[in-house]
């Protein structure tokens, strides 16, 4: 009786034991439904116990096709349901995270039933060593043949939990950009699993037959196959494990390649405007110098009592436009200018009523960090200020919208603080680095704040940013130092 029950008690331990790595699988890819985070996790792993002795009770035992294939479909049925239930539903992440699963369980699952064989290796020297003179009786050759299989059989266990353990770990770690995997993806992704379901189902089809009222075990009939059979499960949780990797590259590959575009396209903007408004400053100056002279005599002529006050009114407005042709903002830099009073006057088209406070926004004459990394810094910083601030008058019209920057400098750390107005709730995730985006396109998710911390990363700084209320703060820190 103890020898039925201690496999049995074994059995569901080694269940309890792939419940707790499915709860935790699940959890690093979809966001679970309920809060209370003790009970959902227990629920799943008690349900997942459950099934797999059910399955035994419901589904033949012949090791036929037909068993083979219904506890596939049966157990992906219950891996989805499962995860619908105990997650928010995100059918195309559920579908690679339940396949995945079951996959690298039944690969597991069978290299446990290889690795017992090992123990043959470990009698056969012990029979050799017997043969060379070592004097062992029956009894203690016999007891010693039952604790290496035993020891073999435990073993296998245990590289089987080992095994599955460190293979869902490798896919969790190696997803990590998982906001950009849709249908189309999901396909690249799923065919290294379905490859091995199939190929782990041909293995329970044909592993056991029965001749003349006799089981036969496919590796007792062609010892060959233990090494060989290995060697492909083996090879089939690599592919799955490369494919993961090698997909989520090309999506890392393709955002560097967008990051990369984003940066050429704002600096040849900043170059062309450089440009055009140093010859228009200096086209300005020099009227501006002429234009001073030529109103104050005549504003000496209206001035006199014979002179129509039209004359004094229209002159005042000359001026005035005059005045206007300087610079709103002037930082010290001269990239930063331009960049801060066109996107200002691009904002205040679509935002009237948008302020901009960069009375403490000042760069030093002998700021080190490069004009280039500075404007990628403070483009990108107002590009994303201006957009939440667009987002949320479109929710809240009467809600103030403010933008304000500062600057200061601390002995060689130098600091920069973007304040902008917001609509709500950063919304964060785990399997993101950076705030998770409500914009259509996701293929541009992140890469603003991506292009920053690029940029700050150049001077061994760091960037944060945080939500208070209805204002989002962005901070960096820059070493001032040349690169």
């Amino acid at each position: 009786m103890g020898q039925i029950y201690v496999p049995t008690i074994l059995q569901i331990l080694i269940d309890f034991f792939e419940g707790c790595f499915l709860w935790k699988f699940y959890g690093e890819f979809l966001e679970r439904r309920f809060q209370e985070k003790q009970k959902w996790e227990f629920g799943i792993m008690v349900l997942y116990v459950l099934f797999q002795n059910g399955k035994k009770l419901l589904l033949p035992t012949d090791y036929g096709a037909f068993q083979a294939l219904a506890n596939l479909f049966f157990s992906f049925l219950f891996l989805y349901f499962l995860g619908k239930c105990f997650y928010k539903h995100n059918p195309v992440i559920l579908v690679f995270v339940a396949v995945s699963f079951l996959a690298i369980h039944e690969v597991s699952r069978i290299i446990r039933l290889v690795i017992p064989y090992a123990a043959n290796i470990v009698i056969l020297l012990f029979c050799w060593c017997r043969e060379k003179g070592w004097r062992i009786s029956e009894k203690s050759a016999e007891a010693f043949i039952k604790i290496v299989l035993d020891l073999m059989w435990l073993l296998g266990y245990g590289i089987r939990i080992g095994f599955m353990w460190l293979s869902l770990n490798s896919i969790s770690k190696n997803f990590y950009e998982r906001e950009f995997v849709e249908a189309q993806e999901i396909r690249f992704l799923l065919i290294p699993s379905l490859t091995s379901l199939c190929v782990t189902a041909l293995l329970n089809t044909i592993m056991f037959r029965t001749v003349e009222g006799l089981s036969e075990f496919l590796f007792d009939l062609y010892p060959f196959l233990r090494f060989f059979i290995l060697v492909i499960l083996f090879l089939m949780v690599l592919s799955i494990l490369y494919g993961v990797k090698l997909f989520q590259d090309m999506i890392s590959l393709n955002k560097e390649r967008k990051c990369h575009s984003v940066l050429e396209k704002q600096m040849e903007i900043m170059m062309e405007y450089s440009e055009e408004e140093k010859r228009i400053q200096s086209e300005v100056c020099s009227i501006k110098h002429d234009l001073r002279n030529t109103l104050a005599v005549i504003s000496q002529i209206a001035g006199r009592e014979e002179t129509d006050g039209a004359v004094s009114d229209y002159l005042l407005g000359l001026k005035e436009a005059v005045n206007r042709l300087e610079y709103q903002f002037e930082t010290g830099n001269f990239v930063v200018d331009v960049l801060l009073n066109l996107k200002y006057k691009d904002a205040i088209e679509r935002i009237p009523d948008l302020t901009v406070d960069a009375e403490e926004f000042f760069f030093p004459q002998d700021l080190k960090i490069s004009s280039y990394d500075i404007g990628i810094i403070v483009g990108n910083a107002l590009d994303n200020g201006i957009e939440a601030c667009e987002r949320l008058k479109e929710q809240d019209p009467q809600e103030k919208a403010y933008i304000k920057l500062i600057t200061y400098q601390k002995r060689q750390m130098f600091f920069m603080e973007i304040e902008n107005s917001f609509c709500g709730e950063l919304l964060t995730k785990k399997t993101s680095e950076f705030p998770v985006t409500d914009k259509k396109d996701k293929s541009v998710h992140g890469i603003g704040l991506a292009n920053i911390k690029r940029a700050v990363k150049l001077y061994h700084g760091a960037v944060e940013w945080e939500v208070k209320g209805r204002v989002f703060l962005l901070a960096v820190m820059l070493q001032n130092q040349s690169i």
